[in-house]
């Protein structure tokens, strides 16, 4: 094995490593529910026995463990009911003729009866003509075919 070989090796497994790192410390910049009571368990493990943490800090630490948990709830809930709410917004076009303009450089126009709504991926998709299309790229809806102009 010529000596070139192993230093590529061993330079592009550093590099392999550093970028594990990296991304380890961009993914720890959140401090989400778990890490803080890591870190609340481990100060409180760490303690100076002669000067225990007081009782209002502790107090303090525990009601923002409270609201971080909270909020998280709450984005989750609202989340839910955004998906829900572009659902059921999306469903009233159940048997409507619709326009859409699809995205990308090959946009197209299509025109057709929406037959069904689905979530995919929490983004409602519209069923037009056996084609699953982004309902966000609607253009048009009536409750009759469009008139061809003559």
């Amino acid at each position: 094995m010529p000596a070139g070989t192993s230093l590529v090796g061993s330079l592009s497994s550093l590099l392999g490593q550093a970028e594990a790192r990296t991304n380890a410390r961009l993914a720890s910049k959140e401090l989400g529910k778990d890490a803080f009571l890591r870190l609340l368990t481990t100060q409180l493990k760490n303690q100076d026995p002669l000067k225990p943490m007081e009782d209002a800090a502790f107090i303090a630490e525990m009601a923002q463990f409270s609201s971080l948990e909270q909020m998280q709830n709450l984005n989750k809930l609202m989340e839910a009911q955004t998906q829900f709410a572009s659902l059921s917004q999306a469903s009233t076009m159940i048997g409507k003729h619709v326009t859409l303009v699809t995205p990308g450089e090959n946009a197209e126009t299509v025109k057709g009866v929406v037959s069904e709504v689905r979530q995919v991926g929490g983004v409602t998709k519209v069923v037009v003509d056996g084609r699953e299309l982004d309902a966000s790229s609607i253009q048009a809806v009536t409750s009759a075919p469009a008139q061809a102009a003559g």
